[in-house]
């Protein structure tokens, strides 16, 4: 019961020892939160800071199950779990929901507690100074990053209307019964804590701790969610001139991405120190258990560099003597697993997030399909990729950026939100013609389910809609 579970959180155990110093967080954390005369120092605040980001859940995967990123293969019968959240079946949702939600109000529990008794710490000179002032825009950073995501999870679209109910916004670290705020209070809480956090002056040596710069990505993000499009732009702008322009998508740093590092298009990558995606797998000598989708796999150029990174073609044994297949293997993680390249980093945000942005906003705000063209076409060409057509515009144009981001983002979980945000727009068709469909524009499931272990002792939270509030 993540709002009302004990507060004595017990946190020993620390981070695992990491690889090396130049790609670690390098901080270990034996603190219980239980304790407030253990933060004594911005040393013993960023080690706290540590295990809530810890606590950060990777969805990714079964994001992208969840999405038209895969098609299944012959092994799905071997894994019924699996492919029962394929289908959208109830029970995997709602399991998946309970360890999403628990993840999430955790992090954001261990960061409630680093705001709180960070103000007990007096820094000793400047540099200890900016240090602290560092830990705390990372805290409320990664508040906002969870409160995002379960907003987009738990709630309906803010398309829907900004009155419905939100998600629970915990604001200290304290025993508490609330109610759901409406979706319009939760973005302008989220934004808040961003507009904040993101006055600091932080840029961490390594991705593994969220930095200004991430946080104006966090930002964009957020505003084009709210549409507030000229806003999005802004931000999307600023991170994509800071970060040295379209050059950084260069091929170099592309494929850093892929070879268990973090690169420089990195903005906030969570450290791991267990393989990834490993769940797709069913063995090293049948495949996997999905694959990219075929119209997904053919509509990437042959010098594309997503192409080349995303899909990884290997060959099987076929089901008489002598015959083989090929499947398309999702590439990314699932190609460092299978060439047992060791997995350090999975990636939360990246600059091509803001490049999206940028080109989304402008097409949506009417009247800028030329700088949404400018802007996934410089971008399209560092990936190798054919520009877009300079006659598309309006819902043609939005349509052809979204199918880009889909190829860039692949596996990563990203489809599954575009999909809830524009299936009654643009994406309104993006089941038609494939005889796997699996559910519709209307059904209640894309909204997660309230878990039943955050309503049943708090009468103040409501459940969704179509989903059964269990009173026993």
């Amino acid at each position: 019961m993540t709002m009302r579970r004990s507060l004595r959180y017990h946190l020993a155990g620390g981070l695992a020892a990491l690889c090396c110093a130049a790609c670690s967080l390098d901080i270990p954390y034996e603190n219980q939160l239980s304790d407030p005369s253990a933060i004594t120092s911005v040393t013993t605040a960023r080690e706290l800071l540590a295990s809530a980001y810890d606590r950060l859940p990777n969805p990714e995967f079964e994001l992208s199950v969840l999405s038209d990123d895969f098609t299944t293969t012959p092994l799905i019968s071997r894994n019924a779990d699996l492919g029962n959240l394929y289908k959208w079946q109830t029970q995997p949702l709602t399991n998946l929901a309970l360890s999403l939600w628990q993840s999430y109000y955790e992090t954001i529990a261990i960061a409630n507690a680093v705001l709180e008794r960070s103000g007990a710490i007096t820094p000793q000179n400047d540099s200890e100074q900016a240090q602290l002032d560092a830990v705390n825009a990372e805290a409320k950073a990664l508040k906002a990053y969870c409160y995002f995501d379960l907003l987009r999870l738990f709630a309906p679209d803010i398309s829907e209307g900004g009155s419905h109910d939100g998600v629970i916004l915990k604001e200290q670290f304290e025993l508490g019964f609330l109610p759901r705020s409406s979706i319009d209070a939760c973005v302008n809480y989220i934004r808040t804590l961003l507009t904040d956090a993101v006055s600091a002056k932080n840029s961490p040596e390594t991705a593994y701790w969220i930095s200004q710069q991430g946080i104006r990505c966090l930002l964009a993000e957020l505003e084009l969610y709210a549409g507030q499009y000229e806003k999005a732009i802004e931000w999307a702008n600023l991170v994509l001139n800071t970060a040295g322009g379209y050059d950084l998508f260069s091929e170099t740093n592309y494929q850093q991405l892929w070879s268990g590092d973090a690169g420089p298009e990195s903005l906030f990558s969570r450290h791991t120190t267990t393989s990834f995606y490993l769940d797709l797998r069913y063995d090293t000598e049948k495949g996997d258990f999905l694959e990219v989708s075929e119209s997904l796999a053919a509509s990437y150029d042959a010098e594309d560099l997503r192409g080349i990174e995303s899909i990884y073609l290997k060959e099987f044994p076929g089901e008489t003597v002598g015959e083989t297949m090929t499947m398309r293997c999702l590439g990314k993680y699932n190609r460092m697993n299978w060439d047992a390249t060791e997995i350090s980093c999975i990636h939360k945000l990246r600059t091509a997030t803001a490049c999206f942005v940028l080109a989304e906003a402008c097409c949506l705000q009417g009247g800028h399909d030329d700088e949404a063209r400018t802007a996934i076409n410089e971008y399209l060409t560092r990936r190798k990729a054919q520009p877009l057509d300079e006659s598309l515009t309006g819902d043609d144009l939005l349509r052809a950026i979204l199918a880009e981001k889909q190829k860039e983002f692949v596996g990563e979980g990203e489809r599954w939100f575009d999909l809830k945000h524009y299936r009654k727009g643009v994406l309104a068709d993006w089941s038609q013609g494939n005889s796997d469909k699996r559910i519709d524009a209307t059904d209640y499931r894309w909204t997660l389910p309230i878990p039943q272990e955050e309503y049943f002792y708090n009468e103040n939270v409501t459940q969704n809609e179509g989903w059964p509030k269990i009173e026993n």
